[in-house]
């Protein structure tokens, strides 16, 4: 995944705040939807997710106001960094028609045995999906 991977997420009306702009927890959430419609749910890489995996760090800069739409904003993500348990996304959540960059940063995500209660090392299947 060193290439961008991009996802189109729709926005609700009540996403907007008191001032009309999309509530920064939401971009949050925004980010969320995306990672799950990536990470795969069979084959390979599969197990990221399905064998458990926790956000250990996010952090955002929002460079442009976003408002409520009926059409849908992009969230893009790219692999930036693979350690032994940890790999972390560069992220950016834009308006392909604009070009328009709402927010960009990263998030950090641990590969996390819920059993025992500690981080899991990457398997090699899942370390080949997140360098593909």
């Amino acid at each position: 995944m060193s290439t961008e991977r991009v996802v189109d997420v729709d926005l609700r009306w009540g996403d907007s705040d008191a001032f009309a702009h999309v509530n920064n927890v939401v971009f949050f959430r925004l980010l969320e939807e995306a990672r799950a419609r990536v990470i795969p749910t069979e084959g390979p890489g599969s197990t990221i997710l399905s064998a458990g995996l926790v956000v250990a760090e996010q952090s955002l800069k929002y460079t442009a106001p976003l408002h409520y739409r009926r059409g849908p904003v992009q969230v893009g993500m790219t692999v930036d960094h693979i350690g032994g348990s940890s790999f972390r996304l560069a992220c950016r959540i834009f308006d392909a028609t604009s070009e328009v960059v709402f927010a960009e940063g990263f998030v950090s995500l641990v590969a996390y045995d819920f059993t025992s209660g500690a981080p899991r090392k990457l398997s090699a299947d899942e370390r080949g999906w997140l360098s593909a």
